[in-house]
C-alpha cells in the first residue's frame, strides 16, 4: 500500500499531487502519469525523489517532452539551421 504524502504549509517544495491540482484543470493527470512526467524531465525545474515522496517547487510548470532534434553533420546546411535555431535563412 502506498503512504500518502503530508505538506507541509509554507515548504519551499509540494508533493506531486498537490502540484498536479495547481497546475491542471480537470482531468488531473493520475498518480502514474504524474511520476512518469517526473522520471522523464517534463516538469521544470525538475521535480525530486524525497524519501518516497516526490517533490516539485511552486512554481514548477509542465513542460511535455523537450528532445532536441538529432543533426548530422552530412545533413543540408539548410536543414541542420531550421532543426537549430527554427531559421531557413
Amino acid at each position: 500500500m502506498q503512504q500518502e504524502c503530508v505538506e507541509k504549509k509554507m515548504s519551499r517544495l509540494i508533493t506531486l499531487s498537490a502540484w498536479a491540482e495547481r497546475e491542471f484543470d480537470e482531468p488531473i493527470p493520475s498518480t502514474p502519469t504524474l511520476l512518469k512526467y517526473a522520471k522523464n524531465g517534463m516538469i521544470a525545474p525538475q521535480p525530486v525523489k524525497a524519501g518516497r515522496c516526490w517533490r516539485v517547487e511552486r512554481t514548477a510548470r509542465f513542460i511535455g517532452l523537450s528532445a532536441k532534434p538529432v543533426t548530422k553533420s552530412t545533413d543540408d546546411e539548410r536543414l541542420r539551421r531550421i532543426l537549430e535555431d527554427g531559421t531557413s535563412s
